[in-house]
């Protein structure tokens, strides 16, 4: 077995691969012509941001794995190695604790104004009164996204004597009592914290997550820290909430652009800027090298899969064709309102029923936990079990009564002792279909943006939702209404050739006899 190595990692991983007698070769800083001509010899390329994998050096490989020591897999063609079969796997754990500890350091230096004091200092000034702060014991940390990073930052600010509370639709308030941390909504964090901090990813769903209406719900003399993503933070809106002392402080460890060049941040005095240093710290290099030959060894030995990026091959054929429809069928299931369930149930019916369905199982849940997961590599790989640990129950139960179709797969989701059911099926002239939702019977393909409302049927209601649509240039593709009985309740499904605008979406649930309206993107 032979591994190459093409970017730096710890001495202690590359020992590790050595140990059991694999071929270790480390060559770094090559290009992607140079990697080209020299990766058809290896079974393992093992990078991690600088290397690019890209599909013109997956293609010439017959590489068995790809693995990133880090989190980030943006330089690695996830699409072409998935294609030929090849595993590619990442090492998330081992910045954790550099990336929490760096958020509290951020959060002293803001509170004391230690990066401030210091240039002052350098300047040959001496401005004490200027530069009071504050004590974080006893203050309040709002902590969005409570993940591996956000569980580490809890552990620490508790020990700090701060009140810790947070938002994370994925984490079941057992999770939260266990860190002794109280579950929010979003807009009650917001107005209760002294400080916040985020750690999401950057998802379409948390892209300018904090935007000017958010901000302006925090109070005046909060902090806001951010060493998760770039783009979760408007940085437009952030700017204007500094500016206008609207906000006292933030610190930024990340970036919407990076380096930030040209950026209006970089003019304000109350704010604290780190060139994305999150993972920077010896212990952490030396411990996502480890993980990562860990890992591979774990693979290559044993079979065993940890922290894969996308889906080994070798797949039952008659299973793969519904992969994407059932990972539709979780997304669609989380926007229409339940990203927050804690009980997911799949039904396979039909000639599935005689299949292995976990795989089914794990793309429902994959598509139900991407659009807010802290781990943004979700996948059929992992899961099932970032579901488990999130308290989320998963329950899968076949049949062979698919009513009028060959197969059918059903999802159910249950949060706070409310359901949302939505089932779909693969037709041959028409491919995947959603065909019911909530016992209402559609026929939707399941692509693009789309408008759910739920209403009482009466004369006129379409009329209303278009006139509304058609004012605000908003334009309908197709439409179709689902109803039990005439004069009874309603579902609406209107495929929009855009996304809706948050404001549109407020108009559409002010009309009269409106009950619900989502809008989702599949």
């Amino acid at each position: 077995m032979k591994v190459l190595v093409a970017d730096e990692i710890s001495k202690n991983g590359v020992e590790l691969l050595k140990a059991q007698g694999y071929k270790v070769d480390v060559k770094t800083g090559m290009k992607e012509d140079e990697l080209v001509k020299v990766i058809k010899d290896y079974d393992v390329l093992l990078v991690r941001s600088a290397t690019k994998a890209t599909r013109k050096v997956i293609e010439a490989a017959k590489l068995k794995v790809i693995g990133r020591a880090g989190i980030g897999v943006d330089n690695i063609d996830v699409d072409a190695a998935t294609e030929r079969g090849v595993l590619v796997m990442n090492a998330p754990s081992g910045n954790v604790i550099s990336t929490a500890e760096l958020t509290i350091g951020l959060i002293f230096a803001l509170a004391r104004q230690i990066a401030q004091a210091d240039a002052s200092m350098k300047k040959g000034e001496w401005k004490r009164k200027e530069m009071k702060g504050t004590q974080v014991q006893g203050k309040t940390l709002g902590i969005i996204g409570l993940g591996r990073v956000g569980a580490e930052v809890a552990k620490r600010a508790s020990a700090l004597g701060m009140t810790v509370i947070a938002y994370d639709p994925l984490i079941s308030p057992e999770i939260g009592t266990r860190l002794h941390v109280r579950l929010l909504a979003l807009d009650r964090l917001l107005q209760e914290a002294d400080v916040v901090t985020l750690h999401t990813p950057l998802t379409a769903q948390t892209k300018d997550m904090l935007g000017k209406a958010e901000l302006a719900k925090m109070k005046k003399t909060a902090l806001l820290i951010n060493c998760a993503r770039g783009g979760v933070v408007n940085e437009d809106a952030l700017y204007e909430a500094l500016s206008e002392k609207k906000l006292a402080g933030a610190a930024l460890d990340v970036f919407t652009a990076e380096p930030p060049a040209g950026s209006r941040l970089l003019t304000l005095t109350n704010i604290v800027l780190t060139p994305h240093l999150g993972a920077t710290t010896m212990e952490a290099q030396e411990e996502v090298g480890s993980e990562i030959a860990e890992q591979v060894i774990a693979y290559l030995k044993d079979n065993i899969i940890r922290n894969a990026v996308n889906l080994p091959a070798k797949l039952d054929p008659e299973i793969v064709p519904y992969m994407p429809l059932a990972e539709k069928l979780g997304t669609m299931a989380c926007q229409l309102g339940m990203c927050n369930a804690r009980k997911v149930e799949i039904s396979c019916r039909g000639e599935l029923a005689q299949k292995d369905i976990r795989i089914v199982a794990a793309c429902v849940v994959t598509g139900m936990l991407k659009p807010m997961s802290e781990e943004y590599n979700v996948n059929y790989i992992n899961a099932l079990a970032m579901a488990k640990a999130r308290g989320i129950e998963v329950v899968s139960s076949t049949s062979d009564d698919a009513g009028r179709f060959k197969n059918l797969i059903r999802v159910t989701l249950t949060a706070n002792g409310e359901t949302i059911s939505v089932a779909g099926t693969l037709l041959p002239d028409k491919g995947s279909r959603i065909v019911e939702i909530d016992e209402h019977p559609v026929d939707i393909e399941p692509q693009g943006s789309f408008l759910f409302i739920g209403h009482s049927d009466k004369p006129g209601m379409i009329g209303k939702v278009g006139t509304v649509l058609g004012n605000n240039d908003v334009n309908i593709a197709s439409m179709e209404v689902a109803r039990e009985k005439a004069r009874g309740p309603a579902m609406m499904i209107l495929e929009l050739d855009d996304d809706l605008p948050a404001a549109v979406l407020e108009k559409v649930r002010a009309i009269p006899d409106i009950k619900s309206a989502t809008s989702i993107r599949l």
